[in-house]
């Protein structure tokens, strides 16, 4: 497969702080003391911690989306830019804390999450740079459920400005999902080309389990394909005519925080490259697995080349053949 000079990509909506330890195993009563053995913050969310991935695997990163006016923001701003996102399009709400999170990270890799929105929702289409957008590959919409009122009419308006202009569409979302926020997204799906829930997302959305079922009800709303996480089940790529199963890559799991947006870079990096879906998918998947195995959303991934490596153990002949000599 041949690499055309490297992408770009605006990942639009929430920019979290998150604060992880591990391993917890409980919670000490009254005033004990639990040691850890690790403690890390990172820039998180799914449009922050996508942006973090996809930098990493080679693509020109902007962010856009709302952060507090606190310390909090400065160090977002300052871990972003490190990965070599271009931050000037996040706009700092004054009075408002960045959104946060605090994740004790069991042994087994589970996250439970104290979580505090902040910021996230503030968002408005005042803070959208149009012409920033015009000028990508792909704009990627990440948590449109958690952006309050921007998640309505205002994004159903970027998405349809990019994809009139001819850019890839992604879209995933962070909360569980309900019937109240399918009614909210059904609308923007139909100018989405990729939707990239995990299964439980997707459940809550559409209020069936059957994951065809599920897929169908987006499809016929207007995205080409569903890639659906499905945690040690590896993911689900869905178009109108086909289901692809796509197993987990063997990992000695750490954290499974980010594993989604890893996912979601790793197919994005894919489509950069004019990759068939399906071998994006591949490309997803053995981004996911290097996540899953560091602290923190923006563990494991180094770069492009040794995600590729990752890729070459576990994809399919067909994929390797396409992918060309090492």
């Amino acid at each position: 497969m041949a690499e055309p000079a490297r992408g770009r990509v605006v990942s639009l909506g929430a920019h979290i702080i998150d604060i992880l330890g591990r391993p917890v195993t409980h919670i000490p009563p009254g005033q004990g003391r639990l040691l850890l053995e690790e403690i890390r913050i990172t820039a998180a969310g799914t449009a922050a911690g996508t942006s973090v991935d996809l930098a990493k695997l080679g693509a020109e990163v902007i962010a856009m989306g709302a952060v507090g006016d606190d310390l909090l923001a400065d160090l977002l701003i300052s871990l972003l830019a490190g990965y070599g996102v271009e931050t000037g399009h996040l706009a700092r709400k004054p009075g408002l804390r960045t959104s946060a999170t605090m994740l004790p990270i069991r042994p087994n890799g589970e996250r439970p999450a104290l979580h505090m929105p902040g910021a996230s929702s503030s968002l408005a289409l005042e803070d959208i740079d149009l012409d920033t957008i015009a000028s990508a590959d792909v704009l990627h919409v990440g948590a449109p459920d958690v952006l309050g009122r921007f998640g309505g009419e205002p994004v159903r308006g970027v998405l349809r400005f990019a994809r009139e202009r001819g850019l890839i569409t992604t879209v995933d979302v962070l909360s569980r999902g309900d019937a109240q926020t399918w009614d909210r997204l059904r609308p923007a799906l139909r100018d989405v080309q990729y939707f990239l829930p995990n299964e439980d997302q997707l459940a809550g959305l559409t209020g069936t389990k059957d994951l065809d079922e599920a897929a169908r009800m987006v499809l016929d709303l207007g995205p080409e394909a569903a890639l659906v996480s499905r945690g040690e089940d590896g993911a689900a790529l869905i178009t109108a005519g086909r289901r692809v199963d796509l197993p987990a890559f063997p990992v000695n799991v750490v954290d499974t925080t980010g594993c989604g947006d890893a996912v979601t870079a790793g197919f994005i990096t894919g489509l950069l490259r004019g990759w068939p879906i399906e071998d994006a998918s591949w490309l997803a998947m053995a981004a996911a697995s290097l996540v899953a195995g560091g602290l923190g959303s923006d563990a494991g991934i180094v770069n492009y080349a040794g995600t590729i490596d990752v890729l070459r153990t576990r994809a399919p002949a067909q994929v390797l053949d396409r992918l060309g000599p090492p």
